[in-house]
């Protein structure tokens, strides 16, 4: 899902933020792959000690320190697609009584896996805001120069034109 919604954005504005403070493509992409280092033992710490109290961390809090902007975002997805699979091949030959299992400090592995599939799609649609940004930037940008261009040319013309009228207009006519 995840590689399928990234061939739709072309890899030139994957560095693109459409505010100084928000994430690009790029570094989303990083944040997810940590997440998904997170979900893993949050995962497996969830059916090896369900009453222990592991700390959720956001990775939100963390971009900005992990300089996302120049980790490579191909192992950023290998890490992604190693994982995925791992942990799906796990969850799948849990008994079902794990599943349901109420926990005193977690939610069950049922929530838990209802909140991570979820996730992805929040990622995708924040990612799919960023290239419609960029492209409302791009095209805005484009737009100007295209005015600023033409305005050029044109006002170059209508000056010279002008100033050719008045001069033939002074020397009478021709």
């Amino acid at each position: 899902m995840l590689a399928g919604a990234l061939r739709q954005f072309p890899r030139k504005m994957w560095v693109y933020k459409h505010a100084a403070d928000g994430l690009s493509i790029h570094e989303t992409i990083c944040r997810m792959a940590d997440n998904e280092v997170i979900e893993y033992f949050h995962c497996r710490s969830l059916v090896a000690n369900p009453d222990c109290t592991t700390r959720e961390s956001e990775s939100m809090e963390w971009f900005g320190r992990l300089g996302y902007v120049y980790q490579n975002i191909r192992e950023a997805m290998g890490i992604i697609r190693a994982l995925r699979p791992f942990t799906y091949h796990f969850l799948e030959k849990l008994p079902e009584d794990l599943w349901t299992r109420p926990t005193q400090h977690h939610v069950s592995l049922d929530r838990w896996l209802a909140n991570r599939q979820s996730y992805y799609l929040k990622q995708i649609r924040g990612m799919e805001r960023i290239y419609h940004g960029w492209l409302q930037a791009t095209w805005s940008r484009r737009s100007a120069r295209t005015a600023y261009k033409n305005a050029g040319f044109d006002a170059f013309v209508l000056r010279r034109g002008v100033s050719q009228v008045n001069q033939r207009s002074a020397s009478g006519p021709i």
